[in-house]
C-alpha cells in the first residue's frame, strides 16, 4: 500500500466505489480503502499463516484419482527458501489413505503404522487342527495367520506339517479295525485275512456249532475268530461236520414239521399225529373203553382204560375223553370220590335226625304238608304247619288255659298231629323218635296217678286212599296202620288242683317201633296224654301251654 495526496476542494483522492479489494482481501494488521469501507480506512481481514500450517482435513478424492489436503484460509509467505506448505500428521495420513496394521507384514511401517502379519516363512508352524468338512467335501487343516512364501529359491511352495497322531485321530484310523495287508499313517493294519480256499476248502473249521432258541438262530462260530474272510470267487464259508446235526430221521420226527440232521436238511417227519379239536379233552378212539382190574405187576388196581391210537403223537391235548352219561354227584352216595366228582346222594337208609331247630334234612324228609288223613283235609288227623321257636307248632291254641295236648283215643281224629309232606322208605329203620317240646313252659297232671305221653303214627301206603266213616266220627281204611309209644309215668299227679310246672325249653321223647312196618308210606306223626286208668269219659290229664307254643322239635329215625 502506499501514501495518497488528497486534493482540495473535492477533486482528486480514491473512494470505495474506485477500489475491488475488500477486507477478506486486505493482511490482517494492514489499513486501506475498500469496497465495503465507505470511503473510510479500515484494517484487513486475511489472517497471515506463515510459512507453514498443519492440514485441517485429508480426502481420498477417487473420482479424481488424487487426495486432497485440505488447509486453513488465508495468507501464506515464503520463509527465504523456503517455500510455503502443508503438514499432514501421520495419524491424518494414515486415516486418510486407509493404512492397516493388519493387513500389513510385521517387517513394515507406514505412516507411523507397524504390519501386525507375521512372517511364517517357507515352512510353517505345525498344524494343530485337522477334521471332516462334509459340507464343503473334504478335510480342514487348520494353519497359524501370517504370511507364508516359497522357499528353495521360489521353486517350492510353503507348507505346513499335520503330526501323525492328529491325522490319525481325524480319519478315525483304527489298526484293529483295518486289514493287516494295510499300512495308513505308518501303521499297519491288524485284521488278519483268511482265505477259506485253503487247504482244500477246509481251512476255516466251525469252533462251535449251536442253537440259540430265544433269537431262534442256528450259530457257528467262525475258526480263526475275528478276521477277514474271503475267497476269490465271492463265497468265504465255514465248515462243520455233519454228525453234529444229529441222526434223526422221518420216522423220529412228527409229520407236518421238518427237521435237519446228517439225514438231510429240512426233510418232513413221519410221524402221525392224533389232534384234539375239542379244547383241552380229546375223545377216546372210537369212544372205546372200560373198567379194569390192573393185575399185572404195578398192581395199580381198579381204573378206567381208554382206547389210543397206537404209534401216533396226541397233539393238543392233555386229557382222554371216555363218555360216562351217569357220572353225576346225586348219581354217587353222598362223600364218595368218583374221579374228582364227590357224590352228593343221600343214603336215605342211614339213621339220621330227619328234623331238628326247624331245619328239614332233605333226605329222608324236606317238609310238611297240609293235609291230613282222610278224603276230606281235617276227616282224620288236623295237620300243622307252621314252624316257630325251632318247632312245628300244634294248632290247639283254642281253650282259655292256653292251649294244650288232647286224650289219645283209638277212634278218634287226632287233633295234635303234622303229615310229612313226602313218601318215606321204613325198611331200614326199627324206631322212630319224636321230641316235645314247650319253648315258654307250662304246667301239666293227672287225677289217678303219674300220666302217659303217646308218640301216635299212623302210615299208609302210597296206594291207599284212607276212606273215614262221617257217621260214627271215626274209623279209617283198615290198612290204614297205626304205632304208638309210650314215655310212661313221666306226667305228675296233681293235688287240689295245684299243676306241677313245666320249665321254659323242656323237652320230651317218645321212640315209635316201626321194626316190622316195610316199604314206602305216607305218614302222619302225633303226640298226645293218656291215663294210668283209661276212661275215655273223662279227661284224666290235663295239660297247659304257656304262649300256647308247643310242637314237635325231633323227628329221628333210628337204624
Amino acid at each position: 500500500m502506499a501514501d495518497a495526496i488528497l486534493m482540495a476542494g473535492g477533486t482528486g483522492g480514491v473512494t470505495s466505489d474506485d477500489v475491488t479489494a475488500g477486507k477478506a482481501h486486505v493482511l490482517k494488521g494492514y489499513k486501506t480503502v475498500t469496497t465495503e469501507s465507505n470511503d473510510e480506512i479500515v484494517e484487513g481481514e486475511m489472517v497471515n499463516r506463515g510459512n507453514i500450517v498443519d492440514t485441517v482435513g485429508f480426502e481420498n478424492a477417487h473420482w479424481d484419482s488424487k487426495f486432497l489436503a485440505r488447509m486453513e484460509q488465508g495468507f501464506y509467505a515464503q520463509n527465504e527458501q523456503w517455500k510455503p506448505c502443508v503438514a499432514i500428521p501421520y495419524a491424518v495420513l494414515a486415516n486418510g489413505i486407509g493404512v492397516d496394521a493388519n493387513k500389513m507384514l510385521d517387517s513394515l511401517t507406514l505412516a507411523g503404522v507397524r504390519g501386525t502379519i507375521p512372517i511364517r516363512g517357507y515352512h510353517g508352524p505345525d498344524s494343530g487342527e485337522m477334521w471332516l468338512y462334509p459340507q464343503e467335501g473334504g478335510y480342514v487343516v487348520r494353519i497359524e495367520e501370517g504370511y507364508y512364501h516359497m522357499g528353495g529359491n521360489r521353486q517350492w511352495k510353503p507348507y505346513v506339517i499335520v503330526p501323525t497322531a492328529l491325522a490319525k485321530s481325524a480319519v478315525n484310523y483304527h489298526p484293529e479295525a483295518t486289514l493287516n495287508n494295510t499300512t495308513t499313517c505308518g501303521e499297519q493294519g491288524q485284521i488278519k485275512m483268511i482265505n477259506t480256499q485253503d487247504n482244500g476248502y477246509t481251512v476255516n473249521q466251525a469252533k462251535f456249532f449251536a442253537l440259540d432258541p430265544p433269537r431262534e438262530k442256528l450259530v457257528m462260530g467262525l475258526g480263526h475268530g475275528n478276521a477277514y474272510y474271503h475267497r476269490n470267487d465271492n463265497n468265504p464259508h465255514v465248515e462243520v461236520d455233519a454228525s453234529v446235526l444229529g441222526t434223526a430221521g422221518a420216522d423220529s420226527v412228527l409229520q407236518w414239521q421238518t427237521a435237519s440232521s446228517q439225514s438231510g436238511i429240512k426233510f418232513e417227519g413221519s410221524i402221525p399225529r392224533w389232534v384234539c379239536n375239542t379244547g383241552d379233552v380229546i375223545s377216546a378212539v372210537n369212544n372205546s373203553g372200560f373198567a379194569w382190574d390192573d393185575a399185572t405187576g404195578a398192581n395199580r388196581g381198579r381204573g378206567i382204560v381208554t382206547k389210543i391210537p397206537n404209534g401216533h403223537y396226541i397233539q393238543g391235548a392233555n386229557y382222554v375223553f371216555l363218555p360216562s352219561p351217569n357220572l353225576y354227584p346225586w348219581n354217587i352216595r353222598e362223600g364218595v370220590n368218583i374221579h374228582g366228582i364227590v357224590g352228593t346222594m343221600k343214603d336215605s337208609n342211614a339213621g339220621r335226625v330227619a328234623f331238628r331247630n326247624a331245619t328239614f334234612d332233605g333226605v329222608l324228609i324236606s317238609g310238611v304238608a297240609n293235609i291230613g288223613l282222610g278224603n276230606n283235609l281235617n276227616s282224620y288227623s288236623v295237620p300243622s304247619t307252621e314252624i316257630i321257636d325251632g318247632i312245628i307248632r300244634f294248632n290247639n291254641g283254642v281253650t282259655t288255659t292256653g292251649g294244650g295236648l288232647h286224650e289219645y283215643y283209638a277212634d278218634r281224629r287226632q287233633m295234635e298231629s303234622i303229615t310229612l309232606a313226602h313218601s318215606v322208605n321204613l325198611s331200614p329203620f326199627r324206631t322212630i323218635r319224636l321230641g316235645l317240646k314247650f319253648p315258654y313252659g307250662g304246667q301239666w297232671g293227672t287225677r289217678e296217678g303219674n300220666g302217659h305221653l303217646v308218640g301216635i303214627l299212623w302210615t299208609l301206603p302210597t296206594n291207599i286212599t284212607p276212606n273215614y266213616n262221617f257217621s260214627r266220627n271215626s274209623k279209617i281204611h283198615p290198612n290204614i296202620i297205626k304205632r304208638l309209644g309210650y314215655n310212661r309215668n313221666i306226667i305228675p299227679r296233681y293235688w287240689g288242683g295245684a299243676y306241677p310246672s313245666i320249665s321254659v325249653g323242656t323237652e320230651y321223647f317218645v321212640d315209635i317201633d316201626v321194626s316190622d312196618l316195610q316199604g314206602h308210606h305216607r305218614i302222619v306223626l302225633g303226640i298226645g296224654v293218656e291215663s294210668p286208668v283209661r276212661n275215655e269219659a273223662t279227661v284224666q290229664t290235663n295239660v297247659f301251654v304257656t304262649n300256647s307254643v308247643l310242637g314237635i322239635s325231633h323227628i329221628e329215625f333210628i337204624n
